[in-house]
């Protein structure tokens, strides 16, 4: 029996094509390496401009020693320095022609001869004990050490303060009065009484304070700012709207009785 002729084998399957270069890898931008697509302007990330304008010249390395930026700065550097040098040497030079003009110099000796002068500049003047050469009396100011004017302010606390003082409700006395201010007696007069001379500074009349408790008509409890002491209610009333633009806005006009 024949045998069959011998087939080679089969041929290797082509190697695939070498895999190109990721065209992402390449697109990334060069400052936070975010991959951006072909034809994009600008990066979404940083945005850095990815596309140079026409005719522009990027240069990224902008501080290197070849770059005219770096140049110019170390030029405005030595000149800052230059300037800082040549003041120092002018304020030097001034001082030093300035020295020979001299400074006041007092001298006071054991004695009563005292010397004032300048250094090179005038002669000594003794005085003391010559009495053509001591200091005419222009040279104490005695006076200008004692300002009596302003060191008195009587009268200027005296007209903030107001005048009058705080009373209290006329035994046995009926009427009407604007109760300006009422505090509860636990809370003590000190509410009270700053009221009563928040009112007497602004020039209320007949300020004081009483106690509700010892009224029938007022309801117990209350120590009570008032002002004013009227025979009816109508000049309470009266009163009334004076009270309150002197900074009581909710003043009322109050019978009193015992």
């Amino acid at each position: 029996m024949a045998e069959p002729p011998f087939e080679p084998p089969p041929p290797p399957p082509p190697s695939p094509p070498p895999a190109a270069e990721s065209s992402e890898a390449e697109r990334r931008c060069p400052r936070c390496q975010a991959p951006y697509d072909l034809y994009q302007e600008y990066c979404l990330e940083c945005g850095l401009r990815l596309v140079p304008l026409p005719g522009t010249y990027v240069r990224r390395d902008v501080w290197s020693r070849d770059s005219p930026i770096w140049l110019w700065a170390a030029l405005a550097a030595l000149l800052l320095v230059a300037l800082v040098a040549g003041a120092i040497v002018a304020v030097a030079a001034t001082q030093e022609d300035d020295g020979g003009a001299g400074s006041p110099v007092v001298t006071t000796g054991p004695g009563t001869t005292d010397t004032i002068g300048t250094l090179d500049t005038a002669p000594t003047l003794t005085f003391g004990t010559d009495p053509t050469t001591t200091l005419p009396p222009t040279t104490t100011v005695p006076p200008t050490t004692t300002i009596q004017p302003t060191t008195t302010l009587g009268t200027t606390t005296t007209t903030t303060t107001g005048t009058g003082s705080v009373r209290s409700w006329p035994a046995g006395r009926r009427g009407y009065t604007i109760v300006l201010l009422s505090t509860p007696t636990g809370e003590g007069r000190g509410e009270a009484e700053a009221a009563a001379q928040r009112a007497i500074n602004r020039g209320l009349p007949e300020v004081g304070i009483l106690n509700s408790s010892d009224y029938s008509s007022l309801n117990p409890g209350y120590y009570v700012t008032f002002t004013g002491i009227y025979d009816s209610e109508s000049e309470a009333e009266g009163a009334l709207s004076r009270a309150r633009s002197s900074g009581f806005p909710s003043a009322y006009p109050r019978r009193v009785a015992g």
